[in-house]
This record gives structure tokens, sequence and C-alpha cells, in this order.
């Protein structure tokens, strides 16, 4: 956690990623309400120079109720727009995150300083929102000095079928989190139900390999 890049008056979050032999990056995360005043865009500049000021890599996503997929910005949109740009920031979802039946907008955005840092990126429509889920896959390079193998675990999507995936995910009970205030147990509970459903469908499988030099995708 990075509490000396939290803003009071804005409900964000940020946290440090460390790697072995690699420097850390920040990921962090903003949710601006869509009623709130103009000014907490001037909060938000105050963020974005206090990570400047520390010339690390970072991430910044969340729902900021900005439309980028409109034909012509709002005002609230060309404000972001343009911190963006004063700070040399690529925004990097194209899709639209949030479709109904009389619009479709793109108000989840991920920001980055470091674009070239980012192998993929795009929007997977689960079903389990108003809001599809944002996701980017970032390059690590592994420089392993052991010889002989190792194991690393994965995923096995080779029988994945997307549609059974979203429909199972659809009728999880998701209405029990309501039940309790404590977000951290919110959280588990969210994670224990969306993992049931990628464990049925993508199962943990654990594999030897040669250890090498090597990029993978975060």
């Amino acid at each position: 956690m990075r509490p000396d890049f939290s803003i009071q008056q804005l409900e964000n979050l940020c946290i440090e990623i460390r790697k072995p032999r690699s420097k850390p990056f920040l990921v962090v995360t903003w949710y601006r309400p869509p009623d709130s005043s103009v000014e907490m865009f001037t909060y938000f500049e105050s963020l974005i120079g206090k990570i400047d000021g520390e010339y690390a890599e970072f991430y910044l996503m969340g729902d900021l109720n900005c439309n980028f997929a409109a034909l012509q910005l709002d005002h609230n949109a060309n404000l972001l727009s343009s911190i963006a740009d004063v700070h040399n920031l690529q925004q990097l979802i194209t899709d639209p995150t949030r479709c109904t039946e009389s619009s479709s907008t793109l108000i989840d955005l991920i920001f980055t300083n470091l674009p070239d840092r980012i192998i993929y990126s795009g929007v997977s429509h689960i079903g389990i929102s108003d809001h599809s889920l944002i996701y980017a896959y970032r390059k690590l390079s592994i420089d392993s000095t052991s010889r002989g193998h190792t194991t690393v675990t994965y995923r096995k999507f080779k029988n994945f079928n997307s549609s059974n995936f979203r429909s199972d995910i659809t009728h999880q009970n998701w209405q029990i989190i309501d039940k309790y205030d404590d977000p951290n147990y919110m959280w588990e509970v969210w994670k224990k139900l969306f993992l049931l459903c990628v464990d049925k469908h993508a199962p943990l499988r654990n594999k030897r390999v040669r250890p090498c030099k090597s990029t993978i995708a975060l």
C-alpha cells in the first residue's frame, strides 16, 4: 500500500508492486461519482503530480464516468483528457464498457505513463454488472540463473467455453455479498464465488519448464 498517494477528497487507492530484479510500479484506482463537482479534477491532477514526482511507472484505472466514446467530449471528459495530455498519459481502453438498450459509453478507463510496457488491453463482457471488466497485460522480464527445470502454475483454457462461463457467473448467488458491511469481507466472498467458476472452466495445472530469460504478461 502507498497511503502517501491517497487524496482525502478522492475515492482512490494506490498499491506498489515489486518484482525481483526489477523496478517497482504503481497501480492506482479512482472512482469519480457522476454527480461530483469539477473540483475533483483539481485533486486528481494533484495526485498525478505527486506520482510524477516519484518518476515511477504507473497505471491509473477506474470508473471515471467520463465518456471517451462520445463523438464530442463533454466538459468533464475534456478536463480529464487535458490532464492526461499535460502529463503525457495514454488511455488504453477503446471499446465501450457500459452498454444498455439505449446507450453505449466508455467510462471505465486505464491511463499509463509507459504504454510500451503493455502488450494487450481490452474489455471483457462477463455480464455480472452493468459495467464490463477492463484489463491490461504488462510485460515482465524474468532472468533466472538456476539450472534444470522449475514448476509453473497456469490455467488450462483448452476446453474453455465462454458462453458456459458467463452462464455460470450469472447464476452465482451474488446477492449474498449485500449481507455484509465490511468491504474486505465482501471482497473475499466475491472472490470465492468468482474463483469457483474460474476453477471449473479454467482449472489450475502445474507444468515443468526449463528456466530461461523470457517475457510474460501479467
